[in-house]
């Protein structure tokens, strides 16, 4: 079983390729053709997969090439998911990830981590 997915995460940024170098080291992820059903992409549009999935779910964006498309940047907290949170926590620990201690939400557990560019990404498990 993967230790991480999502449904689906969009980011911008000003370097993809710095960006997907972070995702590959952090996540594991593989870089994949942009399946043509996905809404206005562009020509710079990353999309990666997660380990142990055959579709992409992670969606980078030229945020330069966003703006002059006059299209919004994502605003919300990407949300990844593990069922080994203490393991995911460990494992973006040992990859030198920027990695806030897990937390206890409630009715979840989550920790933060901050990309390349500092967007913070939740990790959690899911809602019981």
């Amino acid at each position: 079983m993967a230790l991480f997915r999502t449904d689906s995460v969009v980011l911008s940024y000003s370097s993809l390729e710095v960006a997907k170098r972070w995702w590959v080291n952090a996540f594991d992820c593989k870089q994949v053709k942009v399946p043509a059903e996905w809404d206005n992409h562009l020509p710079s549009d990353v999309a990666l997969k997660l380990p142990g999935y055959d579709e992409p779910a992670i969606l980078l964006s030229s945020r330069t090439e966003l703006q002059q498309a006059n299209m919004e940047l994502p605003t919300s907290v990407p949300v990844i998911f593990s069922d080994k949170l203490k393991k995911a926590h460990d494992h973006m620990v040992s990859r030198g990830v920027d990695t806030g201690p897990i937390q206890d939400g409630g009715d979840t557990q989550f920790f933060e981590v901050r990309d390349c560019e500092a967007n913070v990404i939740e990790i959690c498990t899911e809602p019981s």
